[in-house]
């Protein structure tokens, strides 16, 4: 089952925004090694529940040399909130977001730009003014900002007046993200690469449409986010070490979507169709099923009636079903208040089978794009 970690409180906290959304994927490997940061040197994780496990985080740890590690932690700041404040911010880089590029772009980045972007994911100000003195080195700015945080949370403080009065931070957090790479990250970035890369390209033929609510469900396995007011744009960032949990992040106008990435996408064949387009076309090969799509273009259709529809027992209704709600043609809704789950109601999924040929189309045309849109 999927879980959602919100590290920013103001994503949590605001009422829902516009359904509709501009949607970016992000198949770069970059992202993955400021999370992989964020998980390991991240005190409040507990990294057992995520699929590479505590001796994968060990092992990744004892490759980072000590002085290092220490550096890493200073700058990564109370959790390793920077580290998914600099992820953000090296999606604002120009493409292409490479590591070496995106660290050559950040080392070379204004210094105010930066302490603006980490003061305001740090403090989840929204008061620009503020902020700006603040990342100026106005120290009585830096308590202001805070708020009433300062008092509950005295370590954001004390990290943002080292903030504001440090000098050279581009270059700094720019040295040891390649440090970190070359010691510890290097030995698994070209399978994370490989898999990211696939797992962004099936995405960007993806049959999701629409509202942006629906794709962070369908891309996070479940989980029915209100997109806050004041997001202007979502990005999806497929990720392994994440897997299976999810991590929904804003900063800004910008809500990050990181996801576990399917197991089809580890050490898979490049040139293989993306398996939802399998599973579309396996579903729609079988007649029952057909018939069971053309009752739900009706209207929605509980099991009795779809059962009483085809003739069947339910068990082999339900199997059809679910090779319909596989290939994502159709959806269950599930009343709040049916406990045992006794009362599903199954819909078409329209706009999914509208475009079921295109994605075909699609696939045949992108197989071997992935370096084009990376």
């Amino acid at each position: 089952m999927a879980e959602l970690i919100i590290p920013n409180e103001k994503v949590r906290d605001l009422s829902e925004a516009p359904r509709r959304l501009p949607i970016d994927i992000e198949g770069s490997v970059t992202s993955e090694i400021l999370l992989t940061l964020w998980t390991v040197l991240n005190p409040k994780e507990t990294n057992s529940a995520r699929e590479l496990g505590e001796s994968w985080v060990e092992d990744l740890v004892a490759k980072i040399p000590e002085d290092l590690h220490k550096d890493l932690v200073q700058l990564g700041g109370p959790y390793g909130y920077v580290w998914l404040a600099l992820s953000a911010f090296l999606l604002t880089a120009p493409h292409p977001h490479n590591p070496v590029e995106v660290l050559d772009w950040l080392e070379n980045v204004d210094e105010g730009r930066l302490r603006r972007w980490a003061i305001g994911y740090i403090s989840d100000s929204e008061d620009q003014g503020l902020i700006e003195q603040a990342a100026s080195g106005d120290m009585e700015a830096v308590k202001q900002v805070m708020g009433d945080r300062a008092k509950k949370a005295p370590e954001k403080l004390e990290f943002l007046d080292w903030l504001v009065t440090t000098e050279g931070l581009p270059q700094r957090y720019a040295n040891a993200l390649r440090r970190f790479r070359e010691t510890a990250f290097s030995e698994h970035e070209e399978d994370f690469a490989a898999a990211i890369s696939r797992a962004a390209a099936a995405r960007r033929t993806s049959p999701t449409r629409g509202e942006a609510k629906a794709v962070v469900e369908e891309v996070t396995s479940g989980i029915d986010f209100d997109i806050p007011l004041g997001v202007s744009r979502v990005v999806l960032v497929p990720s392994v070490v994440t897997r299976p949990l999810s991590l929904v992040d804003g900063h800004g106008g910008t809500l990050v979507v990181y996801y576990g990435i399917a197991d089809e996408f580890i050490d898979s064949d490049p040139e293989a169709p993306p398996s939802w387009l399998v599973r579309t076309y396996k579903a729609l090969s079988d007649e029952r099923r057909l018939r069971i799509m053309r009752r739900l273009s009706e209207g929605s259709a509980s099991l009795d009636e779809l059962t009483s529809l085809l003739g069947l027992s339910k068990s082999t209704v339900h199997h059809h079903i679910s090779q319909l709600r596989a290939a994502g043609l159709i959806r269950v809704h599930i009343p709040h208040n049916d406990e045992y789950q006794k009362h599903k109601i199954y819909s078409l999924r329209e706009q999914s089978l509208a475009d079921a040929s295109g994605f075909l189309t699609s696939y045949l045309r992108n197989t071997d794009q992935e370096e084009r849109h990376a």
